[in-house]
């Protein structure tokens, strides 16, 4: 077993990963849909609102999808279980990319001026301030029934699942086309160059499990450097690891 690190190479996949990772949270709170899940649930959605209200969630999946169709369109000249691979990607990016221009307007424009969540959105900015007390109409919500709650939670998130769907067939071609070295950091720092040419999108530090370091990275478009700190204290700031170290690097692109 081993320890993943991740990092994104460009603010498109940070942001995919980003709504990815409050999507997984937002789904794992209703399948159990206590009050308490259905309180943490609407508070993950209130990020997901604030996510895609700053940033142009549809516009940025859907230009991606679209190119990624368009270079598979290009090489329909592949034999065999390739080209039924490539055909069978190339008919879920099409669905997927249907699915998201029936949307209207922005992702997250539904919630826009949704009294509900609108209160609960300008009281999550208190420390506590989401609460029955404060709130009536949240403690109203939270006393419907469970079928009610989940209903509700469901139709303010069914755009951010749209896009989530996508995002995560996007993803999955990405982790799918991978290039793994074994690497020492001597002192316990490593940096090298990008090629240009593969347009690497992430990438990641395999570790053995239980080590008691991790790496820092720093990476742009040209170069990337990994850093190793130790962590046996976590109550203070971790020093570098000036040890060789061995890990996995994982460089990934569509």
């Amino acid at each position: 077993m081993s320890s993943l690190y991740e990092q994104p190479l460009n603010e498109k996949m940070r942001l995919f990963m980003r709504l990815s990772h409050l999507m997984k949270r937002f789904n794992y709170h209703l399948e159990i849909p206590t009050p308490e899940n259905c309180q943490a649930a609407v508070m993950v959605l209130l990020e997901i609102y604030s996510l895609s209200s700053r940033l142009d969630v549809k516009n940025t999946t859907l230009h991606i999808m679209d190119g990624l169709a368009q270079s598979i369109r290009e090489n329909r000249e592949l034999e065999g279980t390739e080209r039924l691979r490539l055909e069978h990607l190339l008919e879920k990016l099409e669905e997927k990319s249907k699915q998201l221009y029936n949307l209207s307007g922005q992702l997250g424009q539904h919630l826009k001026s949704h009294n509900f969540l609108n209160i609960l959105r300008q009281r999550s900015t208190i420390a506590g301030g989401v609460n029955g007390l404060d709130i009536p109409l949240f403690s109203y919500w939270l006393n419907l029934t469970e079928k009610k709650r989940v209903s509700d939670l469901k139709d303010w998130a069914a755009p951010y699942n749209t896009a989530f769907g996508a995002i995560e067939l996007l993803m999955e071609v990405i982790l799918g086309n991978k290039e793994t070295q074994q690497l020492t950091a001597e002192g316990g720092f490593y940096q090298s160059s990008l090629s240009p040419e593969n347009e690497y999108q992430l990438l990641s530090v395999e570790l053995p499990e239980n080590v008691a370091f991790y790496p820092e990275i720093s990476a742009g478009k040209q170069r990337y450097s990994i850093r190793f700190v130790d962590a046996s204290l976590l109550e203070t700031k971790g020093k570098q690891n000036f040890k060789s170290i061995e890990f996995i690097l994982n460089l990934y692109s569509y």
